[in-house]
């Protein structure tokens, strides 16, 4: 086989939680090494996905970064600069429509660009895409949102038509690789539950052509998922506050990024697949894996792995213990104690939207609770 002069990019666009923001956070905090390897990561921390946004024309959550614009020009220009390897990722490029693809294709024409999927079998992916959705803002319970990712067609409603966009595993790859040998498509499997340590980083270090050891793979501050009574919490939370309006960046600095991951830290019992829909997902799932076959696309790993064989066992959800609720809740309420003694945080809260609007929304969710409110005053006091 000749190998191909052009400069090769590997353009991991998905799936979400597979895995994605920990390959970030690695190749992030190795980029001077990566470099030395022979491989560029552009761009800053979020760099790629402002690309996605500013490739698809989308909004997050009705809000538009301020370094979206041209950001997707910026990465192929340094991109384009570079002799060697590079490698693009972020999860939500798997939405992208086919106007986004071809114009992302196009803009790579001067390279040998290979696709690169992280999947991961759908009995534990629907716990944890549901519970994203959570830390996200969304007040939909997990029997709702499994009842209509099951639906089919017309009857999907919009929230499942956005998860087969970005986890139907065959759809999105046949949308992007349109103009892309099969043999240039990678599908890299997450290994299952109880696998060794790494090896989902070994996997995909071995198709950037990396040494997997000479890199750092602790990847700190990985998106770790929510138990189901703290899931519960912040979804009766999301509902609380669902009618102030809260823009995007104050709910992402103190929810999201604060309370999300101070009761992922306690999680207590991890959040059930009721039997009704592991059986349909090992159905759904052996269907994927064939296609996938079919298809021809280079495998790292096994597509068996993809096959659901144990159900993620735990609690339902929507139907969490009093006590399991309450101890998630003073969890929540110490996070959120700490938040309003930390000053820094809501100002960098206030700083990184429209001032006024977001503090008057923070004063609102504050007021709704007397005894944040309290506390409040109290620090403000002792600050003179």
């Amino acid at each position: 086989m000749v190998q191909s002069e052009q400069p090769r990019v590997y353009f991991h666009i998905g799936a979400p939680k597979t895995g994605t923001t920990y390959l970030q956070r690695v190749l992030h905090e190795n980029r001077p090494a990566l470099r030395r390897a022979g491989l560029l990561y552009p761009g800053t921390q979020h760099a790629h996905f402002w690309a996605s946004q500013d490739l698809r024309e989308k909004k997050f959550r009705g809000h538009v970064d301020a370094h979206v614009r041209g950001s997707w020009d910026r990465l192929v220009k340094e991109i384009k600069g570079w002799p060697g390897r590079s490698v693009i990722d972020h999860e939500s490029f798997a939405a992208a429509n086919r106007e986004a693809i071809d114009r992302a294709l196009s803009d790579l024409d001067f390279a040998e660009v290979h696709l690169v999927f992280t999947a991961r079998d759908l009995a534990r992916q629907l716990p944890a895409a549901w519970q994203e959705r959570i830390k996200n803002g969304s007040t939909a319970g997990y029997a709702e949102f499994l009842a209509s990712v099951r639906a089919e067609g017309a009857d999907r409603e919009m929230a499942a038509k956005h998860f087969w966009a970005m986890q139907g595993v065959p759809t999105v790859l046949a949308r992007w690789s349109r103009n892309i040998p099969p043999e240039h498509v990678h599908v890299v499997t997450v290994p299952p539950a109880g696998a060794e340590p790494g090896l989902l980083w070994r996997r995909f270090a071995g198709l950037l052509e990396l040494d997997p050891d000479a890199f750092d793979s602790s990847a700190r501050g990985a998106n770790t998922s929510l138990g189901a009574a703290e899931a519960a919490v912040l979804r009766r939370f999301n509902t609380s506050i669902a009618d102030l309006d809260v823009p995007w960046p104050a709910y992402a600095e103190v929810f999201k990024q604060r309370l999300a991951p101070a009761l992922a830290e306690r999680a207590g019992d991890p959040i059930e697949l009721p039997e009704e829909y592991f059986n349909w997902a090992v159905e759904r799932s052996e269907h994927i894996a064939a296609e996938l076959s079919a298809a021809g696309y280079s495998v790292v790993g096994d597509l068996a792995e993809l096959v659901p064989t144990t159900r993620p066992i735990g609690v339902n959800p929507d139907d969490v213990p009093a006590d399991a609720r309450a101890e998630a809740a003073l969890a929540g309420m110490v996070s959120m104690v700490a938040l309003v003694a930390d000053s820094r945080v809501a100002t960098t809260a206030v700083r990184r939207s429209q001032r006024g609007p977001v503090a008057r929304k923070f004063e609102e969710i504050v007021g709704r609770t007397p005894a944040l409110g309290r506390l409040r005053d109290s620090f403000r006091a002792r600050r003179g």
